[in-house]
């Protein structure tokens, strides 16, 4: 069984960084450790609804559609 080990014993390692917009570190891009734009969320969901941007009906789960959230009744399939 592998011993554990400090994250302290990897600080100052060979990895190479870069920055990102805001200043911050991330990983090398050539590892794929992390991504510089995550991938939007495509729909959300709303315990006790939230109105339509299009519609205005009052609905748990919306859409995004052209930048808006919609429900799925206005979301062009």
């Amino acid at each position: 069984m592998p011993e554990d080990r400090s994250l302290d014993e990897f600080e100052g390692s060979d990895a190479e960084t870069e920055t990102v917009g805001d200043g911050s570190p991330s990983a090398d891009s050539t590892d794929g450790a992390v991504a510089d734009d995550p991938a939007p969320a495509t729909a959300t969901w709303t315990a006790g609804g939230a109105d339509c941007e299009r519609c205005g009906d009052s609905v748990e789960r919306r859409w995004l559609d052209d930048g808006e959230r919609v429900c799925p009744d206005c979301k062009s399939w």
